[in-house]
């Protein structure tokens, strides 16, 4: 490549700067055969790098591989050949533009022509010596026909650019003889440009452009088939998102309804104990004449300090409930969600990974990559909706905390029998009579209230007792629905692990055998 060296370029310079002027061909004052006429000529085959490059650039332009989690291979595998392409359109063809150049009509001396070419050169075989690697980055993604085919032109045109260099660096030296030779004329051109240079450079010229034209083709098909392989990942990509997306607005709604259950329930007991404890305070207004009656003020007085005792635990209790509820319900809620979570962290890199397969089955675009796709692409779409169906159904079914609602109305139940009976227990003491009463009903009165004194504390215990015992059981609940959330999970996991592990392997058997 060292045919235009600086010591010849500047021996010509004093040559040839009366040359200045139209120049039909190669800067020379005088046509030339097979430069711009004849049949093949070096302009002609170098004016189809216009077209060849068009060809090239249509054949690539637009291209680009979606960036999705997993798929490097065919990522890297895109931008390769997106580089290749760009390395001969920009590189390699600059070398025939600028032949393209000379050989035309041009007010420029030959030096100054031939002068630009070494660099140019240069930056394109720097750019076929990149094309074996760049091949090796598409080879991961493309079948082996496609890559042997990229191979073969590839040769075709590094081996068709060597002998461009060579003829024109035997054209040079021509050219430079012609000055050299004196004045110009037909004679010192015939004698000293061979046709068979011109010819044969015009004809490696036209096995680089022709080369081209069947790279063309070779890229068209890799492309085709990485963009089939980009749209199925594409495609299956959204079908998963939609998948988590739907798991995810499952988990929503079951949140909105732990939430819900709790403010029902909490609403529920705030309501009953308030009820509750009105029943029993409305009797003070009644029991207060007793307080200062004689006969019957200790034992009243005692029913009274056990009122408020008794409306302090109610509220005591109900708090505990309350608090034990919203504890136990959330709980069960982030051990659901924990679970569901698990399992679909664990599925995605399993759905994922068919999905990839089938990728890679398309884009190496091989016989039987369209029946591949046509015969398991709908069992990846399955698997996607399997995990969001029985997902669903882990918490629809298996998390409704619908099964809490007993344990709230018992609880209920508890409350409000034991402090109606208090409240019925005072009325019926305070019904026997009043403070204008004989002593002796005075006294049964008295002796009533001391009566519902024990009763109240008799039942408080109780709902004490209670209190722990419902929270004990949905305590319980809970946990037996966190467990049943995570068998739920776990025998959907395993079944659609053994699914995708099944599609894998047939997967990598349809490539090979359709089958």
């Amino acid at each position: 490549m060292g045919m235009l060296g600086g010591f010849a370029a500047m021996l010509l310079v004093p040559l040839l700067s009366g040359l200045a002027n139209a120049s039909p061909d190669l800067g020379l004052d005088i046509s030339i055969d097979y430069v711009t006429q004849n049949n093949p000529n070096v302009l002609s085959s170098a004016n189809m790098v216009g077209s060849a490059t068009s060809d090239l650039q249509g054949a690539i332009g637009g291209f680009q591989i979606s960036r999705f989690n997993g798929s490097t291979s065919l990522i890297v595998s895109g931008e390769a050949l997106v580089s290749l392409v760009g390395n001969i359109t920009v590189n390699v063809n600059e070398v025939l533009r600028n032949i393209s150049v000379v050989a035309s009509q041009r007010q420029t001396a030959p030096s100054c022509m031939f002068g630009s070419m070494n660099s140019t050169i240069d930056r394109a075989f720097v750019a076929l010596d990149q094309a074996g690697s760049l091949i090796s980055r598409i080879q991961t993604s493309t079948s082996a026909l496609n890559s042997d085919a990229l191979t073969s032109w590839l040769m075709m045109i590094q081996t068709a650019m060597q002998d461009v260099t060579t003829y024109l660096d035997t054209l040079y030296k021509e050219v430079s003889a012609v000055l050299a030779a004196g004045p110009l004329s037909s004679s010192t051109v015939t004698t000293n440009i061979k046709p068979a240079t011109l010819f044969n450079l015009a004809g490696a010229i036209s096995v680089v452009t022709t080369a081209e034209k069947g790279l063309v083709t070779t890229v068209r098909s890799i492309r085709t088939a990485f963009e089939q392989a980009n749209n199925i990942l594409q495609t299956y990509s959204n079908d998963l998102t939609n998948a988590v997306t739907a798991v995810n607005n499952t988990q929503r709604d079951y949140y909105n309804q732990v939430v819900s259950r709790i403010n029902s329930y909490q609403g529920k007991v705030t309501s009953e104990t308030g009820s509750a404890i009105s029943d029993i305070t409305n009797t003070l207004s009644r029991l207060n004449p007793f307080i200062q009656d004689s006969v019957t003020r200790t034992n009243a007085q005692s029913l009274n300090a056990t009122i408020t005792t008794t409306t302090t635990s109610i509220t005591t209790n109900a708090n505990i409930f309350r608090n034990n509820l919203q504890s136990q319900m959330t709980q069960l809620y982030t051990a659901a969600e924990g679970f569901v979570q698990y399992n679909v962290k664990a599925l995605i890199p399993l759905i994922d990974s068919s999905t990839f397969k089938l990728a890679t089955t398309m884009s190496v675009g091989g016989i039987n990559a369209n029946s591949c796709r046509d015969r398991y692409g709908g069992a990846i779409t399955n698997l996607e909706n399997n995990m969001r169906e029985q997902l669903q159904r882990c918490f629809n079914d298996y998390a409704n905390t619908g099964y809490t609602d007993s344990f709230i109305s018992e609880y209920n139940q508890v409350i409000r029998e034991q402090t109606r009976s208090i409240a019925n227990r005072i009325n019926f003491c305070l019904g026997l009579g009043s403070t204008t009463s004989t002593n002796i009903i005075k006294a049964g009165i008295s002796r009533c209230l001391s009566e519902t004194v024990a009763l109240a504390q008799t039942l408080m215990n109780d709902v004490g007792f209670q209190t722990k015992l419902v929270v004990a059981m949905i305590n319980l609940e809970s946990l037996a629905t966190v467990q049943r959330v995570e068998s739920c999970s776990a025998i959907m996991n395993h079944g659609l692990v053994a699914k995708a592990t099944t599609l894998d392997t047939l997967l990598a058997t349809c490539q090979t055998t359709n089958q």
